[in-house]
């Protein structure tokens, strides 16, 4: 008999379709569908399907679609949109879904399983802890504790999802992401045209994310700032969408008197990642707290040097193949920019190590560690 197991395709259709939740869902999805480990997936999502591009062709003919209504997208949040989403999936005889996104329902009546990415808005709080993200962190917090399994995309989140929601630990799995084959070095002509194109010249530092508090824009400024007072040359570039954050990007960019350093360069095509990586002297990575941080490991994967946080997720993505600072230490961070701005027998350790450990992250090794919690689950494992 055919195993019937639902897939949580919101993030396909939502504003997380080109940030991490998207592509671990898009990444995840093809990897299930290339193993054909038995199962007969169903991908629940708006409308007729993901935009062109986001996910392979050849993995959607390969999953049946299941297309969710207009209410269940605009009641994102609340109890109506939980229930009407949950009875979707009741009615659709699947024996087991795996929720994805953030916004998880509680009343789902078949087994399932939870993918917890990270619990922002009960680590950091402030300005994460609005009325709408406390009501949907209930009803994530129980949807998991419902749950036969939770996932945590790392050791940090799989600690946090202990002591702040206080699952068993026995029924937290981690798993954590992959890398897509095509974060490889780019050079030549590939590499000068994308950077032309993006109106970026070498040397220069990357940055690729959000712009939200816990990303330490400004702690990242001030440290290139002081790189630059000490004899350090090159520019940074901020590459992620900046929306809603333009005019303090600016007044910091103004203040520091760093203009002329600073690229913008907006959001970036998932194809043109790999060359960016690749040309840059290092990614800088200095948030305050990360579920994981694939930019780490598609820049290793790339052959850049990362300088990243001594915190949260971040060391244990990183492992050895990284410098470490303190975030909160703008003089730490400047150091770390000196200490990978030219060649040295340090940087080219950190280019092997990096494509070594990154090495250690792929997708068909998360899909397989995900199929066999599917199986064990779905043929009769502890609830």
């Amino acid at each position: 008999m055919t195993l019937r197991v639902g897939l949580d395709g919101r993030a396909l259709g939502n504003i997380n379709k080109n940030r991490g939740i998207g592509r671990y869902t898009a990444r995840l999805v093809e990897a299930l569908c290339e193993q054909n480990n038995g199962f007969e997936l169903v991908l629940f999502g708006y409308g007729d399907g993901p935009e062109p591009g986001l996910i392979d062709s050849a993995a959607l003919e390969s999953v049946e679609w299941h297309r969710l209504s207009g209410f269940e997208r605009s009641a994102y949040g609340g109890a109506r949109g939980h229930l009407s989403f949950a009875r979707a999936v009741n009615d659709s005889g699947v024996g087991l879904f795996h929720g994805i996104d953030h916004n998880m329902t509680p009343f789902l009546s078949c087994r399932s399983i939870v993918t917890v990415h990270d619990l922002i808005p009960l680590v950091l709080k402030g300005p994460y802890l609005g009325p709408k993200s406390w009501l949907w962190m209930k009803a994530h917090r129980a949807a998991c504790r419902k749950a036969d399994r939770v996932i945590a995309v790392s050791d940090s989140t799989r600690d946090d999802v202990e002591r702040l929601w206080n699952i068993p630990p026995d029924r937290i799995e981690v798993v954590a992401e992959g890398v897509s084959p095509n974060y490889v070095p780019v050079s030549g002509v590939d590499l000068e045209n994308t950077l032309a194109r993006y109106g970026i010249s070498q040397p220069y530092f990357l940055y690729i994310g959000g712009f939200d508090p816990r990303k330490n824009i400004g702690n990242m400024l001030v440290a290139f700032k002081r790189f630059l007072h000490a004899g350090g040359q090159g520019v940074i570039a901020l590459c992620g969408d900046a929306g809603g954050f333009e005019e303090y990007l600016s007044d910091e960019i103004d203040q520091l008197g760093i203009r002329d350093c600073v690229l913008l360069p907006g959001f970036i095509d998932d194809d043109d990642l790999p060359a960016l990586y690749s040309g840059a002297r290092a990614l800088v990575f200095v948030s305050t707290y990360e579920g994981f941080g694939l930019p780490l490991l598609e820049a290793m994967a790339c052959g850049t040097p990362v300088l990243a946080s001594d915190v949260s997720s971040i060391p244990g993505v990183v492992g050895k193949a990284s410098v470490l600072v303190d975030p909160l230490d703008p003089s730490a961070i400047a150091r770390g920019l000196a200490a990978l701005s030219g060649e040295s027998a340090k940087r080219s350790e950190l280019v092997l190590l990096g494509r070594e450990r990154a090495a250690r992250f792929t997708w068909d090794k998360a899909a397989s560690r995900i199929s066999g919690i599917y199986d064990d689950v779905l043929r009769g494992g502890a609830r």
